[in-house]
């Protein structure tokens, strides 16, 4: 299957009020799924660690960040 650019571009026109727009939203999107990627990679790695930490104390941290807004 074979589409120009030109025919994408246009069709993309058609649909959508502002390009910019669209893109940093694209953007944040990605930014965002990069973040929370690289947070739960931290996290499996802290565990692993195995720092000490019982379970009370985890469930503390998790509330803490989910109440940061992260």
């Amino acid at each position: 299957m074979t589409t120009n650019y030109a025919t994408n571009s246009s069709i993309l026109d058609q649909q959508i009020n502002n390009r910019s727009q669209l893109i940093e939203s694209l953007l944040q999107q990605w930014r965002k799924n990069q973040e929370d990627q690289a947070m739960a990679e931290a996290c499996v790695i802290l565990s692993e660690q195995k720092l000490g930490w019982d379970e009370e104390c985890e469930q503390a941290a998790i509330t803490d960040w989910e109440a940061s807004g992260w």
